[in-house]
This record gives C-alpha cells, structure tokens and sequence, in this order.
C-alpha cells in the first residue's frame, strides 16, 4: 500500500508539472519538451552502453548525439512557431532576423534536412573512432534519432499546427487505454497478448480498455478546444492511438527484455525512467501525424468534389 501511494503521488505531481508546462505557452512547453528529449536520449545511451563499443573522443560520446539531436528540435521549433511576438529592440538587423526565422517556417524542413544531415554526420564521425563494430554504434545511435528525436519534432509540428489541448488529448487517450488494460486485465484476463515480450498483457485487457477508449473519445467534440476535429475522426484518431501505443509499450519492453533490465530510469518512484513513461507517446505520433495528414487530404477531395459539382 505504501508504494502505491509513492507511485501515485510521485505520478500526480509530475503531471500537474507537464500538464502546466504545455498549456502555459509555447516557451514552458519547449523547456518541457527539452527536457523529455534530453533525459529520453540520456536514459537510452546509458541503458545500451553494454550493447556499444565504448570509444574515446567527444566526437563518438553520446553527449555528442544529444547535442545533435537537441540543435535539430531547436531547428524545428524555431521554424514551427508563430512570426515571434515582443522581441527587444537590439537593433533593426536582429528583430529582422527573428521575423525571418519565423515568417517562413514549416517544420518538415528538420525531418527532411536536418535529420538526414544528422544521420550522415555520425557515420563520418565513426570513421575516427577505429572502433571494430562501427556499424553496431551507428545502428545503436541512429534508433535513438528515429525512435525519440522524430517523434519529437512531430510533436512540435503538430503542436503548432492543432494547439496544446490536442497534444494533451494524445496523452489522455494513451492514459485512459493503459488504465482501463490494467482494470481489465486484472478482472478478466487470460489469453496473454504477446507474452514472448510482456507476459502481463491480456486480449481482455487490450480489447477492454480500447472499448472504453474509443467511447471516451466519441464526446471529445464537445469540449470546445477539442473542437477542431469531429467525432468520427477522434474514434478513428483514438483507434490508432491505442494501437501504436500497444506497440510502443511492447517495443519498449522488448529492449529491456534484451538488455536484461527491469525499468529504463528512476525518474519517479515507482514509475521507472523516461523511456518507460514516454514508449507508447514516441511511437504514437508519427501515426497521429499521418491520420492527421489523411484526414486533410480526405477534406481536400470532398472541397474539389464538391467545387466540380457546385
């Protein structure tokens, strides 16, 4: 009983901090997003360190690959926010620049630029390293950019773009679905769901708490600053929400398994590290992003349908 109440405390107070953070404004939800990148990639170097060669040199360290991938997310956000607001006057040269950083900006600029250039630069860098597994290290660096630095600049993307109610959304949905598998699955489980990975997880509890997920999410609608898309689109939204989560947590789990340890980190009592409370997020925004896209372009072809038959 002691530790639950750890878990839940140590959980609440985390959340009232992230949740502050997002729907604060967008400077809170960078430093918050910062901050989950860097002790996301932090976490990751430091559990695979066994499976990497270890090499001399800041070039081949982790520090380094963090470096990169935090200049990247800088990179997006800069070119995902509004033109910038109430900058001081140091001089016309200055304000100029920061209008121009920001007038023209489109994120997808980092995933189809920075990144590729990222991923090129470690493969140079290795050269230095005269290590005999180059191509373990890559492999091991490169999951970490496409696994945690890409859904990130997403999330960046889709903040911008749909607002930090809609992000918020996506946690709650991912949050809703573990908690009513675990309800489920404590009452009623008994077929395991992928017990080759997570010997705990049921079909009763996966089909149980997508049921109740999907019915939560069929009303969100009708909160106003959920508004932006309609009932139909926050099942299907949430149905592919719930899916990716489930694969993010078993892919996550397969890692540790692999690695032969329990949790990721200690970032809260009870909860483990960043990794074991952000699996199912990184793997649940590139597929939001993608349904996102796909709902627009299904609103394109019904204006065109309807402009030629207007």
């Amino acid at each position: 009983m002691k530790t639950f109440f750890i878990r839940l405390s140590s959980g609440l107070v985390v959340a009232a901090l992230a949740i502050t953070a997002m729907l604060y404004n967008q400077y809170t939800f960078f430093v918050l997003m910062s901050i989950m990148l860097v002790g996301s990639l932090n976490e990751y170097f430091n559990v695979t360190q066994p499976r990497r060669e270890t090499t001399t040199g800041f070039f081949q360290s982790k520090w380094f690959v963090i470096l990169l991938c935090y200049s990247a997310f800088v990179k997006s956000f800069i070119f995902s926010s509004p033109p910038a607001q109430g900058i001081p006057d140091f001089g016309n040269y200055v304000k100029l620049l920061f209008d121009v950083l920001t007038r023209f900006r489109d994120s997808s600029l980092t995933l189809s630029t920075a990144i590729p250039i990222l991923v090129f630069i470690l493969f140079i860098t290795e050269l230095y390293s005269k290590s005999e597994n180059s191509f373990e290290n890559l492999g091991w660096k490169t999951v970490a950019i496409f696994w945690i630095l890409v859904p990130m600049v997403l999330t960046t993307k889709i903040y911008f773009e749909q607002g930090s109610a809609f992000i918020l959304a996506m946690f709650f949905i991912i949050w809703v679905y573990d908690s009513f598998c675990y309800i489920f699955g404590s009452l009623l489980g008994k077929r395991k769901l992928f017990e080759r990975i997570s010997p705990k997880k049921t079909w009763e509890g996966a089909i149980g708490g997508g049921v109740v997920t999907l019915v939560v999410f069929y009303f969100a609608n009708k909160i106003p600053a959920l508004q932006m898309l309609s009932s139909v689109e926050w099942v299907i939204l949430a149905f592919v929400t719930i899916i990716a989560a489930t694969y993010g947590d078993l892919v996550e789990s397969m890692l540790k398994r692999n690695l032969g340890i329990k949790d990721s980190g200690n970032l809260m009592p009870g909860h483990g590290g960043f990794l074991d409370r952000l699996d199912s997020f990184y793997l649940v925004i590139p597929f939001v992003a993608m349904t996102l896209w796909m709902f627009a372009q299904v609103k394109n072809l019904l204006l065109v349908y309807e402009y030629l038959n207007g």
